[in-house]
């Protein structure tokens, strides 16, 4: 195989300034390895500029608006730096940033990542590699994710690990071991994970119990998995964090569009201040009442910890969060051409129309509770 060294070039970098984290709070002298892998066009070597282009494909693209959490990052960094050999599961409710946390990691990086994804019919083939047709009746071998990463010593993040049986997951006890694996369909062939190769894992559930009870494709699993585990919860982010993150996720809009939209609108908020209307609320209020609505959601929820009859069996997480916020203003027109409220309409186009009606109707209300208005806007 051909020798990466030299377009796996290890760099450091600083963790305040790779991960935008606050050097108050973190020591600015603290760094993590990733890669910077060269420019195609720069090597000489065709085979080295088709490896170079390969790599740099699988670097996942950057989230500009990505907000990472210091403690996540201090869990990752530490598992990263020790754990080569354990694996990593980032279990948490849906939309909590599960898989972002890690692509982003390795985004920041420069670091490839190979992915593969669970499901209840998940077959071998899908994580290790299987054999395909090929020109002149040729059927060649092609690696699967984890074969890969494990070739190239880099990462591989298999998600929805909870959806796969649990006896369908056998396969993974020596990759899940860092020893030596065979590949499942090969004849026997025999993989010896490179130095670098991790394996994360994603899951609603801690892989024995499901406490929301939102989940009921998740399988429970075999101890003998559970004891080559690092876990880690991915909670919805606090109030600060999500803030941070609609403030960029709103930067597109102007705040003359702003005012004329909450004008429109009719909104009406409580303030640290007081109650304000309109074009009277300041961007940093009404993103503030964003937040609102989602911890008020969250907090009648079964993800949110709600065990009532009543909870919520959806909730507003911060894959929604993003959603709604961005996609009311940009129909900033919709109260004035058509009366009815741009919250509530984003609203149901990424959340209650895909709830149940008593859901539904919550939700809404969680809405008008906090910016006074219904889903048709006063003339």
């Amino acid at each position: 195989m051909f020798d990466l060294s030299s377009i796996l070039v290890v760099v450091s970098y600083s963790l305040c300034d790779v991960f935008g984290l606050d050097p108050n709070e973190v020591d600015p002298s603290i760094t993590v390895e990733g890669f910077a892998i060269p420019d195609p066009a720069t090597l000489a070597d065709p085979t080295a500029a088709a490896y170079a282009a390969y790599l740099r494909s699988a670097i996942p693209p950057i989230d500009l608006n990505y907000q990472f959490r210091k403690e996540l990052v201090r869990d990752i960094r530490y598992w990263w730096l020790t754990g080569e050999g354990d694996v990593l599961l980032l279990w948490g409710p849906t939309g909590s940033g599960k898989t972002s946390v890690f692509e982003q990691w390795c985004a920041r990086l420069g670091i490839p990542l190979f992915m593969a994804k669970g499901h209840r019919r998940f077959e071998p083939h899908e994580a290790f590699g299987q054999f395909v047709g090929g020109e002149n009746g040729t059927t060649p071998w092609v690696d699967g994710p984890v074969t890969l990463a494990a070739r190239y010593g880099l990462p591989c993040i298999i998600n929805e690990y909870d959806r796969i049986a649990a006896d369908r997951t056998i396969v993974f006890n020596d990759v899940f071991e860092g020893r030596s694996f065979p590949i499942p369909g090969k004849s026997g062939e025999v993989v010896t994970p490179q130095p670098g190769f991790r394996v994360a894992i994603t899951a609603n559930t801690n892989l024995v119990e499901d406490l929301s009870g939102n989940y009921g494709t998740a399988n429970t699993h075999d101890i003998s998995i559970l004891e080559r585990i690092v876990a880690l919860h991915i909670g919805y982010p606090d109030d600060e964090t999500e803030t941070k993150l609609l403030e960029k996720e709103l930067e597109q809009f102007s705040d003359d569009l702003l005012t004329y939209w909450l004008d429109q609108e009719g909104v009406k908020l409580s303030t640290q201040t007081g109650i304000k209307e309109g074009s009277a609320i300041s961007r940093g209020e009404f993103i503030a009442g964003l937040v609102e609505v989602a911890r008020r959601i969250r907090a009648q929820s079964k993800d949110g910890g709600n065990t009532s009859d009543a909870a919520l069996e959806r909730t507003m997480s911060t894959r929604i969060l993003r959603k709604w916020a961005r996609n009311t203003l940009a129909m900033a027109g919709t109260p004035e051409k058509l009366g009815l409220s741009a919250l509530h309409l984003s609203l149901k186009k990424y959340l209650s129309s895909l709830a149940t009606e008593s859901t539904r109707i919550a939700l809404h209300q969680a809405v008008e509770s906090v910016f006074g208005v219904g889903e048709r806007v006063n003339p």
